[in-house]
């Protein structure tokens, strides 16, 4: 079996870095943000050096920059609607109202509640990637399960609790 050396590394960089960094920026709209993810794609490239064959190098390449740029807007997306909940109730002058902070209290109750509704597993996989902002890998590499086990536990996780803060904010307001 031939070994990815770094001299190959090297070579791959230069060849893919610019179309790598292209296609994520046309994703995420962030100069700073597409340089750093694209050197997480060669960084995981890097890690992974013992099972990279030569012959597939383009696919890989492709298919880690890929998956790279969706982990990074699905959390982008759930930070963004977890934010939504903390967030909720603040004014452009930075004050809130009375019935505004009641509102605001009463959301995260109910988000911590449906957050510790969830089953264990969910909820370790919830919390770690929203509290801790650890990435699917790690959480996998932590809790000894696949990263599309992960991802399907968040989805299900993310999904219960919005739901439930839904319906607790709907039966508010009507």
């Amino acid at each position: 079996m031939e070994i990815f050396t770094e001299s190959q590394f090297s070579a791959c960089y230069m060849q893919y870095r610019e179309k790598v960094n292209g296609y994520i920026f046309s994703r995420v709209r962030d100069r700073e943000e597409a340089e750093d993810l694209t050197q997480d794609v060669f960084e995981h490239i890097w890690r992974c050096r013992e099972g990279v064959r030569m012959v597939t190098l383009q696919n890989l390449v492709f298919r880690v920059m890929r998956n790279t740029v969706i982990d990074y807007l699905r959390r982008r997306y759930m930070k963004k609607s977890r934010m939504d909940i903390y967030s909720y109730g603040e004014v452009q002058c930075g004050r809130n109202t009375v019935e505004e902070d009641y509102c605001y209290k009463e959301l995260r109750f109910v988000h911590e509640k449906m957050v510790k509704r969830l089953t264990e597993r969910r909820r370790q996989v919830y919390l770690l990637y929203f509290y801790k902002g650890m990435s699917y890998a790690s959480i996998a590499g932590r809790l000894g399960v696949a990263e599309c086990t992960v991802g399907a536990h968040l989805l299900r996780a993310h999904r219960m609790v919005r739901m439930g803060v839904d319906r607790a904010y709907r039966n508010k307001a009507g």
